[in-house]
């Protein structure tokens, strides 16, 4: 009986060890090459002297990577068309602008852009080929002309490694 009982804790010492190899390989594992974060645009709408900022963290700054703006809208949004600026600051300094637009909907206005339900989003390619060193934030506003764009839901940002 005794024999019966040390046997089953050297199993259960054999898969505890397994285990813990397991999780320590994944620690020696590469870090993700890419940074995405969304937020959220209160229910008051997306004012246009108010960006959005993220602050990407990159595991390999040297490496060259693409950055794309992606926006989630719903349905009642009223425009045809968006328009981002995009903002490149290193410490306080304004080191690159891009401005993206993009047609939304056609003349009827039926939605051009993928969509779920009530809910559209639509990615954009803002730059290629930029090193994460470069910049230390990146600061998405509204470029339309109007002071307050209702119906966009979220506005994200995603920095992954330029493919070679």
């Amino acid at each position: 009986m005794r024999e019966k009982l040390h046997s089953g804790m050297r199993k259960d010492y054999g898969i505890l060890f397994v285990l813990l190899m397991i999780l320590c390989l994944g620690g020696c594992a590469p870090k993700h090459s890419s940074y995405s974060e969304f937020k959220e645009i209160g229910e008051n709408g997306w004012v246009k002297s108010e960006a959005c900022e993220f602050v990407p963290q990159c595991a390999d700054s040297l490496s060259k990577c693409d950055v794309d703006v992606a926006l989630c809208f719903s349905q009642g949004y009223e425009h045809r068309n968006m328009s981002v600026v995009v903002d490149f600051v290193k410490g306080d300094s304004l080191v690159n602008r891009k401005v993206v637009d993009c047609v939304l909907t056609d003349a009827n206005g039926n939605w051009l852009v993928s969509g779920f339900g009530v809910m559209y989003q639509v990615r954009l390619g803002v730059l290629t080929g930029v090193k994460p060193m470069d910049f230390d934030k990146l600061q998405v506003w509204q470029g339309l002309d109007c002071d307050t764009l209702k119906n966009v839901e979220r506005v994200g940002v995603f920095v992954e490694k330029t493919q070679q």
